[in-house]
Formats: structure tokens, C-alpha cells, sequence
């Protein structure tokens, strides 16, 4: 029996079977199966297992039990402990990553990809509360790989400074409190590979963001064309313009070293 599963803003048509995910592929699929498989046999435990595909094509992935952060369990976060924890989880895949071959081999997709920098790693590009599960048995999951792409360290990071210290100006901290929150991120992960320009970066990310929902929205691709009826696109705009106003008073708390 299946039962369809939602929450997340660019997929559609993900359904439940048991202990399974089901999902539509694309050119990307082969690419993501391959990280998937590396980051098990790495022992890895912060991302699905892939079970390949159904008999009508779909893939299969693991199920994971839990809650989803993002939009009802936010909370999970909120405590510094859980924020380092997180972090930690993103410098072990980081680091298992490092591992993966000829990622050249492989098509990946351009929605989320670092469309300038050069590939250091290979990176999940949606490191989001939308696509992080507190599991039942307390791991912390990043789902959805379908992004992944070679790219910048800093591009990868970026995103999960923006949407989970969080940066965006909509969650309004204050200026003292982002600061604590980027410390603990950055102390967790380990401030000897956090970038320094990684605020510049995620500038960078919003404005790469807000790109993408307004020209393929306007030209009524979906997602994009509910993005952007939605506001995602001016969400995003605001965020640059916001983090560049604040980035030189947040920037002393990325220097741990």
C-alpha cells in the first residue's frame, strides 16, 4: 500500500511502501545511487540506504523514522547541543565524501550545483531543515539527495548556516544570538575547514536561489512557478541584501582557529 509523503518544496510524487521510499528519477539517479552506496560501505549513517529501483522504475530508498525538522519540529534545533550535532553529521559526510571517485563519471543536477566555484567535494546542496530527520533511533538524516553535485566546501555549508543557525532575516535573531549560533556550528564542525569566505558565499547562495524562482518560475517551470506565486523568490532576495548588511558583525564568530 502506498501513502504519499509531502513536505518538501521541489519534489513531487514521493510515496511511503513499508519500510521504503519511492521516488521518480532522472539523469542525476545513477550519480546519487553511487554517493549513496560509497557513504554506506563508508559507514555513514546520516543518509538513506538505496535499494535500486521498483517495477515501475522508481527508486527505492530506505524509510526513516522520525521527524522531519522542517516546518512542524523546529524546535529539534533550536538547542545549541542539537545545532553541534547536526554539524557534526555534515563534517562526517564531508569527510566520507572525500572518498568518492571519478565523480566525473556521473550527470548531476544543476538546480542546486555551485555554478562558479571549483568541485572540491561533493556536496548534498539542500542542507535544510526540510530535509533533516531526527530519527527514532536518534540519528540526525539528511534525506533528498537528488541535488547533490561537485562544488565548494563553502557551498554546501552556506546552506545549512542560512536555513539552520538560521541567517534569514524572516527568523529575526538578534545579532549576538546568530553569532553564538555560527560558533557552536562552526566549533562542532571543526573552524579549521569552515571556509572564511563562507558568508560571502552564502550571499552567493541567496542570490543563486532567488535567480532560479524568478526566471524559471516566470517561465512557468515547476516547481519554480509555485515558488514563486508562493513569495520564495522575494524571501530569497531579502535574505542577500539582509546577510550583506550583517555579514561584518556576524564575520568574528568564523574565526576560531
Amino acid at each position: 500500500m502506498e501513502e504519499a509523503l509531502s513536505g518538501g518544496n521541489t519534489h513531487e510524487q514521493i510515496v511511503r511502501v513499508g519500510s521504503t521510499v519511492r521516488r521518480p528519477i532522472g539523469p542525476w539517479t545513477p550519480g546519487v545511487h553511487a554517493l549513496l552506496s560509497h557513504l554506506e560501505q563508508a559507514g555513514y549513517t546520516g543518509a538513506p540506504r538505496v535499494h535500486g529501483f521498483d517495477r515501475q522504475g522508481r527508486e527505492v530508498l530506505d524509510y526513516i523514522d522520525g521527524e522531519v525538522v522542517h516546518p512542524r519540529h523546529s524546535y529539534l534545533v533550536e538547542e545549541d547541543e542539537a545545532l553541534a550535532e547536526v554539524a557534526v553529521t555534515i563534517r562526517r559526510f564531508h569527510d566520507a565524501v572525500g572518498g568518492f571517485a571519478a565523480a566525473e563519471r556521473f550527470a548531476w543536477s544543476d538546480r542546486g550545483s555551485d555554478p562558479h566555484g571549483a568541485a572540491e567535494i561533493l556536496c548534498h546542496n539542500d542542507l535544510a531543515p526540510w530535509n533533516l530527520i531526527h530519527s527514532t533511533d536518534d540519528r540526525w538524516v539528511f534525506i533528498d539527495w537528488d541535488l547533490a553535485a561537485p562544488g565548494r566546501r563553502a557551498w554546501d555549508l552556506s546552506f545549512a548556516l542560512l536555513t539552520l543557525v538560521p541567517l534569514m532575516p524572516n527568523d529575526a535573531a538578534d545579532d549576538r544570538h546568530v553569532a553564538e549560533r555560527l560558533g557552536v556550528f562552526v566549533g562542532a564542525y571543526g573552524a579549521d575547514l569552515v571556509p572564511t569566505d563562507v558568508l560571502t558565499v552564502a550571499i552567493e547562495r541567496c542570490e543563486r536561489e532567488a535567480d532560479l524562482i524568478f526566471r524559471l518560475g516566470e517561465a512557468g517551470e515547476p516547481p519554480y512557478d509555485r515558488l514563486l506565486r508562493e513569495g520564495h523568490g522575494e524571501i530569497w532576495s531579502l535574505a542577500a541584501t539582509h546577510i550583506t548588511a550583517r555579514a561584518p558583525t556576524w564575520q568574528p564568530a568564523l574565526r576560531l582557529r
